[in-house]
């Protein structure tokens, strides 16, 4: 596998965006992606691995994490590309040109502001579920304008000053991050649905330009309706349905007043999640059951850059 994929220029993304959106970007994976696995079929996932020129005409794809099954698309892959002659590999024009159509949630990467590494995972039960089930984890960013990040501390620094963090950031937590994706794909909570988003920051101890703060507080968001859960397959049997996930958040930072910024930052959220979504693989195991979701400060290489899953649907920037 290593030698194979060492012949080509992978990349990753969200299949949601490319399949659904408009820009240069999305129709390009669109073109080739209507030739692969699952085309011609409107409406279904074009989630896979394809293999493709840079050009854009398809090589091979398959929607497997089968090792022997991907090897033998890069191998297929390989065949085609030595077969097609030098001009058909490339793209007509230079794609440079197009960078200005591109409408990627990455543009509104908040620089100078709080960056946080989201994971996700159940937490250890009686009944814990055996196999990768168990073990299963995800992760996302949650994302904070500068402006933003400076309202996690009071306007007077003074230790033992206590602070509640203005509610539309915590509300956003709750809607976007604070969701059961450990398995899989899910939804973001609508604004209705939050019941309870508090956060409060104490300083604890200001060291010249360095304060530290300790968090704490509690979300609830909970959501009824009509909705599948049963993945591709039972797409179109929905059911009614009651989704939640109730914590209580605890956790400690560090802010350079000076610098204006985040130098720690760590907040866990430990409580009760119930119910399932049509990908979140909860079927089986709606609970409720208890689930952790960790906030620590992201790192600002390229992999770190990655925009939150939800933030078209909650964020709001750049409307």
């Amino acid at each position: 596998m290593r030698e194979l994929a060492a012949k080509f220029v992978p990349a990753a993304d969200e299949v949601y965006r490319l399949q659904n959106g408009t820009d240069t970007e999305c129709r390009f994976f669109q073109k080739f992606a209507e030739k692969g696995h699952y085309g011609s079929r409107p409406g279904a996932s074009r989630q896979g691995t394809y293999a493709v020129t840079p050009g854009g005409e398809l090589l091979a794809s398959v929607n497997s994490n089968n090792p022997e099954r991907i090897a033998t698309l890069l191998r297929d892959a390989l065949a085609k590309w030595e077969k097609l002659a030098p001009g058909d590999r490339l793209p007509a024009g230079n794609p440079k040109g197009q960078a200005p159509d591109l409408r990627r949630a990455e543009r509104h990467y908040p620089d100078g502001g709080l960056v946080l590494h989201v994971y996700s995972r159940d937490l250890p039960r009686a009944d814990e579920a055996a196999g990768w089930r168990g073990k299963a984890w995800n992760q996302d960013y949650a994302w904070f304008q500068k402006q933003e990040a400076r309202r996690f501390l009071p306007a007077e620094v003074r230790v033992g000053q206590k602070h509640d963090v203005p509610a539309p950031l915590v509300r956003r937590l709750a809607r976007a991050h604070l969701v059961d994706n450990v398995r899989g794909q899910t939804r973001p909570f609508d604004e209705k649905h939050v019941e309870t988003a508090r956060l409060t920051a104490e300083v604890k101890a200001v060291d010249g330009d360095v304060v530290s703060l300790r968090l704490d507080g509690a979300t609830r968001a909970a959501a009824e309706g009509t909705w599948p859960v049963g993945g591709l397959r039972g797409g179109r049997n929905a059911t009614p349905q009651k989704r939640g996930y109730e914590a209580a958040l605890l956790g400690k930072a560090t802010y350079d007043v000076k610098a204006e910024r985040f130098l720690t930052f760590e907040l866990v959220a430990v409580g009760t999640r119930w119910g399932a979504t049509q990908f979140n693989v909860r079927r089986d195991d709606p609970g409720p059951a208890p689930m952790g979701v960790l906030f620590t400060l992201a790192g600002d290489g390229p992999w770190e850059r990655v925009a939150p899953a939800f933030f078209n649907e909650v964020y709001g920037w750049g409307r």
